[in-house]
């Protein structure tokens, strides 16, 4: 599961929302976990699509998940979130 978390230089509150996924994407081995600077691309582009206004942002497989620092209670609820969006709609055979 891919988590970009969207940031800046000049954001005071990033580096703890940084230490929030880095934490969550060592508990969870399917957690593909990058951080991007807005100032830059991907992460202009990123921001851009998506409409973001304020930063840091969490962007779980191409959507907005949260913005702010989440506590890593929130950061795991946006995971399990994603897992089930991620399976909908899909058959299990058996």
């Amino acid at each position: 599961m891919k988590v970009q978390l969207l940031v800046s230089q000049w954001c005071p509150s990033c580096p703890q929302a940084e230490r929030v996924w880095t934490q969550v994407a060592k508990e969870h081995d399917n957690v593909d976990y990058e951080v991007l600077d807005v100032g830059i691309r991907p992460g202009r582009d990123i921001v851009a699509n998506l409409m973001i206004r304020s930063i840091p942002a969490t962007v779980i497989e191409g959507k907005l998940y949260g913005v702010g620092v989440p506590s890593v209670a929130e950061a795991k609820a946006f995971l399990q979130s994603a897992s089930l969006v991620g399976t909908a709609g899909t058959a299990k055979t058996g």
